[in-house]
């Protein structure tokens, strides 16, 4: 697979400034930037084996194909469809047969000519019982229906929390490709620089100072890259894990972080909203509290009676009893279980301390839920705010350098001071990516607690 080493747009307006700040000397600033320009043209053309970027719609739709999570969501689906089934059981008529053959050790038994009992015997039999009213048993089967809807919506919720997981690692995996490519622009032109310092101190016409800032201008700059890489491998592999590959650092994804979608009027206004009570993981929690009170019913009609219809039917060889050898019988019985040591009322008041404690709980959670969401939207304000600072300090640091290389053209100033400038120049590049990859995980993370995810 391969990946183009591209720069992206952002970068191409800032590194200009950045290229003739590291190329100080005899190279004035649009000689510079002609030069980061042709050195631009290269790395456009230039590849490399590596893995495809992946789009933000192929991560999703392998994340819900591949990754194991996903897939344990919807067997807790499958198990309480199958409690469900269970349960609804227990309403239906019970079949069973039986079949049997006895050899009596002694022997046939005859009295005055009649047989009483064959030295073989042999029967078969069926039996049918279902339960005319056990209540209990329904309220059973009511309560595993609504653990199936809280299954459910529990499921549909912690898959949104997968969507999330992924988004943000998606985001973060581009941002750390983003600084990958300034960190490697920057070793390029100051290694660059470095070469034209030296050819300059071989000609009388540069101290070796400045070569020797030059070349700690070069380190600082590859000490950047590899903690840049370090992080691009990070991001990749965290993406990878989510997807159900193996981590090799070698994931990339196809998307420009200088690209910040939505607006500010998704968010504004929302520090005073609530969060939605249709949010699935709040539907979840309902369901369950409607199954525990289910449950308690249940409890509370086991103090009543239950009533059960039986029938069967026998087929043998006739005996003395039973001459044709065939029999059947219908039965209803009733029980009642009058005194069990006070246990049903024990079970009664644990399941209501159950079910107020859970309301409580779900009380106190939505109250959080609408707390972070208003959070999440003051971080969505704020971190779109910093791009604009940042953008600004990018635009500063870029005159500053010009500024700065133009007195030192004049013999007003330093190799000292434009290194400083070039750097604080490479610094405020690295901090608007940053800014903009906050406001897109910003962004994510509002709009899921909100429970619209795109």
């Amino acid at each position: 697979m391969v990946v183009r080493r591209t720069m992206w747009r952002a970068g191409m307006r800032g590194c200009g400034a950045l290229g003739a700040a590291l190329l100080i000397g005899a190279w004035t600033p649009s000689q510079a930037v002609a030069q980061e320009r042709a050195g631009g043209e290269e790395l456009r053309t230039e590849t490399s084996v590596s893995a495809q970027g992946m789009s933000l719609d192929e991560v999703l739709r392998e994340l819900e194909s591949q990754n194991e999570s996903w897939a344990i969501t919807e067997l807790q689906i499958e198990q309480s469809r199958a409690s469900r089934r269970e349960a609804l059981g227990s309403l239906l008529p019970q079949l069973n047969s039986s079949a049997n053959v006895t050899y009596q050790g002694g022997g046939e038994v005859a009295v005055q000519g009649t047989t009483v009992r064959e030295a073989v015997e042999w029967g078969v039999n069926a039996n049918a019982s279902m339960s005319l009213f056990n209540a209990p048993q329904y309220f059973t089967y009511r309560q595993a229906d609504r653990q199936l809807d809280a299954t459910r919506a529990q499921s549909a919720w912690q898959q949104t929390l997968l969507r999330l997981e992924a988004e943000e690692s998606f985001y973060t995996l581009a941002a750390a490709q983003r600084d990958v490519d300034i960190a490697e622009s920057a070793v390029e032109l100051r290694q660059a620089y470095l070469e034209r310092s030296e050819a300059l101190v071989a000609a009388g016409l540069a101290v070796a100072v400045d070569v020797s800032r030059a070349r700690q201008q070069v380190l600082e700059a590859e000490q950047t890259l590899l903690e840049a890489r370090q992080n691009l491998g990070n991001a990749a592999d965290a993406l990878a894990y989510l997807l159900g590959r193996e981590p090799d650092g070698e994931l990339r994804v196809d998307f420009d972080p200088d690209v910040i979608a939505g607006g500010a009027s998704a968010a504004q206004g929302a520090t005073d909203s609530e969060v939605s009570r249709e949010r699935e993981d709040f539907v979840s929690r309902r369901y369950s509290i409607e199954a525990a009170e289910l449950a308690r019913r249940a409890t509370w009609w086991g103090l009543v009676p239950s009533l059960q219809l039986t029938a069967g039917a026998q087929l043998g060889q006739p005996t003395l009893f039973n001459p044709n050898g065939f029999n059947w019988t219908v039965g209803i019985g009733a029980s009642w279980l009058l005194y069990d040591g006070g246990a049903r009322y024990a079970r009664f008041d644990r399941a209501s301390a159950q079910i107020a404690e859970q309301e409580l709980a779900l009380q106190r959670d939505r109250r959080q839920a609408s707390t972070e969401l208003r959070r999440a939207s003051r971080d969505w304000d704020t971190a779109r705010a910093a791009i604009d600072v940042a953008s600004e300090q990018v635009q500063v640091a870029q005159e500053t350098y010009e500024f700065t290389s133009a007195r030192f053209e004049s013999g007003l100033a330093t190799s000292l001071e434009v290194s400083d400038a070039s750097q604080q120049l490479l610094s405020a590049e690295l901090r608007l990516n940053q800014a903009r990859l906050q406001a897109r995980l910003a962004e994510v993370r509002y709009r899921y607690l909100e429970d619209l995810p795109e």
